[in-house]
């Protein structure tokens, strides 16, 4: 099979053997996959996959059923997008079978490439871990990514309003347009979201230097979600106000959760979720599509921190 790899900070495609099928497991021919900025962290030497996992760059891919392990409910010619360990970003990829759920009626194989890894990342960490309830106020940094632009709208469907910070006027306008109550440039400074809060929840992927206004702006019993280190891994804050709020600090990672969480994950958003592309309350929010021929193009918008939402590479034109 052809697989794209992350060899000292170079992309590379490169013939592999294809993975062995077991009991539990599916075989799909890979339609498209989306990027994350895991990808590009593992590029970088950053982000190894958890043992056992491929070396294959991509978390999320979407195609077509080819074979079926024992005790699968799947079918071959099934279309299906799944969430991913690692190895996406190729011609085939095998996957707990738990770990899939049909591509939502009405979207195309790359808008379903797009949705596995950033709307379960979004509804974990709001819902599950943080416990959202209907009314409740968000804070999201880093509005407009992949993860952002996903959680933006479950709010908006789930009652809970909010508001981001993001990279530049454009980019506030576009997470207002997906529901946002509004926000802010960080480029013009972040004080401004002391108007708009205190917030229940803050869903924070840049760490370090937003510490100390996360805990300022947060109100009493207040969850600070923190799902990634854009800005740094060290920070000094006044833990009195940890303290003296409630304020519960919840680490979070995906990628490296064991199976059953993540089936019990992936089947929540079949229930809860992928029903609402369906009915078109929720779209896929997929800016920009790559040939796999152009993944080092792919990579780079990714990294610009311009791309509003999802980038995609497509795998199988025959499968679009």
């Amino acid at each position: 099979m052809n697989a794209l790899q992350g060899i000292e900070g170079q992309l590379e495609w490169q013939q592999l053997t294809s993975p062995a099928l077991s009991a539990g497991e599916i075989r799909i021919q890979v339609a498209a996959a989306g990027l994350n900025r895991a990808d590009l962290l593992q590029l970088a030497g950053n982000y190894p996959p958890p043992p056992g996992a491929p070396q294959t760059l991509g978390l999320e891919c979407s195609g077509v059923v080819v074979e079926v392990g024992e005790g699968v409910n799947w079918n071959v010619g099934d279309r299906v997008c799944a969430l991913l360990a690692g190895g996406g970003m190729a011609s085939e990829v095998v996957v707990n079978a738990q770990h899939a759920i049909p591509v939502p009626e009405g979207l195309s194989m790359a808008e379903a490439a797009a949705l596995p890894e950033v709307w379960a990342t979004a509804w974990c960490n709001l819902f599950e871990l943080a416990a959202l309830r209907p009314g409740e106020k968000v804070l999201l940094h880093a509005g407009a990514s992949g993860v952002g632009s996903a959680a933006i709208q479950l709010c908006k469907a789930f009652d809970n309003p909010c508001w981001v910070s993001v990279g530049s006027a454009e980019r506030l306008d576009y997470c207002i347009s997906l529901g946002a109550e509004g926000g802010v440039d960080r480029h013009q400074g972040l004080e401004g979201l002391r108007d708009f809060g205190p917030f229940d929840v803050i869903l924070d992927p840049v760490g370090a230097s937003y510490a100390e206004l996360n805990l300022d702006v947060l109100r009493r019993d207040g969850r600070w979600v923190l799902i990634g280190l854009m800005s740094g891994r060290e920070a000094q804050f006044d833990l009195a106000k940890v303290l003296s709020k409630r304020i519960s600090l919840i680490g979070s990672t995906l990628r490296n959760r064991d199976t059953a969480f993540k089936a019990r994950l992936m089947a929540e958003l079949a229930a809860r979720v992928w029903p609402l592309f369906t009915e078109g309350k929720l779209k896929p929010n997929l800016e920009r599509k790559f040939a796999a021929k152009d993944a080092e193009a792919a990579f780079a918008a990714l990294s610009s921190n311009k791309v509003n939402g999802k980038v995609v590479m497509i795998l199988d034109d025959s499968l679009i």
